[in-house]
């Protein structure tokens, strides 16, 4: 049929209320002579699809689910250009790679029966199906590109670890008990379809975050340091020269969500803050002043460990009967542009006693 036709039939079906679809003009049938297609006419194939009867299959999350074959119309499997359509490529394949369970999501139901009866006219068993609810967002609405769903690759730009994906999206629709966190051998072992959830699973950044901040968490602080090193790069931060990458993921890796978080807060440690632009929400009053003159003094003697630097900002700061925050918030933004960082001793034992001694006494100039 041309374009035109089946525009036409189309039209008339839909007036008369009915769903569009191939009638059958040029159906092979036994005592019909078919005509050789006319000049400019570019012939697709079609599948001649059984009258009667039904499509039946256990479904391995709806249960069973029959569909008469009069509700199929013998459906395109070539486009007019000879190219495969899905639901033929989709059989193809099946039988190439011997599937013998697909299990995707519900709006695919439809297709199920016309690729098992293409399956059959090929000689081949159907595969089981377990057809899932769709995915919502955190609004319940269908997940869908228009919808604000990050490909799988923003996810691992934004810092997301491939276990902690996967992990979610295992969970997504599919439960072992209460179990929340498992390994991919977990997964493999545990998984049965009868857990499958019959219900739309909801997405939720804020869980994936926390199952991130957890894998995260438990990694090698070298593989993060490879991971979050080129994060660095697109900052526009050199993080091979000053403190060691490894230790300055340490240092934050337990309050981040992810990589990525781990790489904005690293860049203090690459970058000299301009502290002449920032704002003082405090000043350093004479005894702040004297306090710091002694830390610093105390800081180019004693052995360079965490523990010892922390000695020595205390007995300053119990020397002139200070608080914390009144010597910590000025070395810290100082050293670092920011009054927000981790311990300020772990802060400064990875400066390194040069680079902290030469910031610090920049305010006393």
């Amino acid at each position: 049929m041309s374009t035109e036709e089946l525009n036409r039939l189309r039209a008339r079906q839909r007036t008369a209320g009915l769903k569009p679809r191939y009638d059958g003009t040029w159906r092979p049938e036994p005592g019909k002579i078919l005509p050789i297609p006319a000049a400019g006419v570019q012939p697709v194939v079609r599948f001649k699809n059984p009258l009667d009867g039904a499509v039946v299959w256990d479904d391995m999350v709806k249960g069973r689910i029959s569909i008469l074959n009069e509700e199929l119309d013998d459906f395109v499997i070539a486009r007019s250009d000879g190219s495969p359509t899905y639901n033929f490529c989709v059989v193809v394949d099946d039988c190439d790679m011997a599937i013998t369970h697909v299990i995707r999501g519900d709006d695919h139901v439809n297709n199920t029966p016309r690729q098992m009866n293409i399956l059959r006219a090929l000689g081949a068993t159907p595969p089981m199906y377990g057809h899932m609810p769709t995915v919502l967002n955190e609004q319940g609405e269908k997940m869908s590109k228009r919808n604000h769903a990050m490909s799988v690759m923003q996810y691992r730009d934004e810092g997301y670890l491939p276990e902690a994906i996967l992990n979610y999206l295992a969970r997504l629709g599919w439960a072992y008990g209460n179990t929340e966190i498992f390994s991919r051998e977990q997964f493999i072992e545990w998984f049965d379809p009868k857990y499958l959830s019959k219900s739309p699973a909801q997405y939720d950044a804020h869980k994936l975050k926390w199952l991130n901040s957890y894998y995260i968490k438990a990694a090698e602080n070298a593989r993060l340091a490879s991971l979050v090193l080129p994060m660095l790069t697109e900052l526009g931060v050199d993080a091979t020269q000053g403190a060691p990458l490894e230790s300055v993921v340490a240092l934050f890796k337990h309050r981040a969500n992810t990589l990525k978080e781990i790489a904005e807060n690293a860049v203090m440690f690459y970058r000299i803050p301009v502290t002449e632009s920032c704002e003082y929400n405090f000043s350093l009053k004479d005894a702040a002043r004297s306090a710091l003159i002694e830390f610093i003094e105390a800081l180019a003697r004693i052995d360079w460990t965490k523990e010892a630097i922390n000695a020595a900002l205390k007995d300053a700061l119990a020397a002139y009967k200070l608080q914390m925050p009144q010597l910590a918030m000025p070395v810290r933004l100082l050293m670092t542009g920011t009054i927000h960082t981790p311990s300020i001793d772990a802060v400064l034992y990875l400066f390194g006693r040069d680079t902290v001694l030469k910031r610090l006494r920049m305010v006393l100039s």
